[in-house]
């Protein structure tokens, strides 16, 4: 049975090993920052060979990283791209970065940069909902209206993940239209008179309409 290293060699051990694991450590992190090579320590992320010499016409000259004040660039007559909406204002290395060449994922369209939190479970065309502007959806109560539910009344004005499973974060799955799977609790609660006791229990729009479900209207 072979004795157990002493503290002083274990130690010595860990003294010669430290380095190595950290060396590992610093080379796996930069290796999967290939995305975000554009921060301090690694150096420039986009091939100058073709810019002017004179530097100072975008940087600052004691700082690298930060660009003039006054710098302006013409994208679309430089380059045929025009800039729009939130496009306009994003920072250069947002786009060009040692990705690759920005013609790769342009050609992806907007999934080339902007990560597809639906999961391609709603197409590829964006502009459908999002506009160039902000993320924000537009338009979705008239998309909605398309469906076999439209939005009426309090439903027009509540919120997505209400009713769809996964709306918080983009992956929204389809529903029944039955009022009970969203009401179950309403329905619960529903004591004057006894809703359930008495099989009230579906068609709720026979006495409910959609704007408050203590408006009445017996029909």
């Amino acid at each position: 049975m072979s004795e157990r290293p002493s503290f002083r060699a274990r130690a010595t051990l860990l003294a010669l090993v430290a380095p190595l694991v950290i060396a590992a450590c610093v080379t796996q992190g930069v290796r999967s920052s290939g995305l975000h090579r554009w921060w301090a320590g690694l150096g420039p992320v986009l091939p100058h060979e073709n810019f002017p010499a004179d530097c100072s016409l975008c940087h600052v000259g004691d700082d690298w990283e930060t660009l003039r004040d006054d710098f302006a660039f013409d994208h679309e007559k430089e380059t045929g791209v025009a800039l729009e909406g939130a496009h306009a204002n994003a920072r250069c290395l947002r786009c060009h970065n040692d990705r690759g060449p920005v013609r790769v994922f342009a050609a992806k369209g907007c999934a080339g940069c902007h990560e597809d939190v639906h999961q391609g479970a709603l197409g590829s065309t964006c502009t459908r909902c999002h506009q160039e502007s902000t993320w924000q959806p537009v338009g979705m109560i008239e998309m909605h209206s398309r469906t076999r539910f439209p939005l009426t009344g309090a439903h027009a004005h509540t919120a997505c993940h209400r009713c769809h499973p996964g709306g918080w974060v983009g992956t929204f799955q389809p529903v029944d239209n039955e009022c009970v799977t969203c009401h179950r609790d309403d329905l619960q609660r529903a004591t004057n008179p006894p809703h359930i006791n008495l099989g009230l229990v579906d068609r709720c729009d026979r006495c409910h309409m959609p704007t408050r479900w203590d408006q009445v209207s017996v029909r």
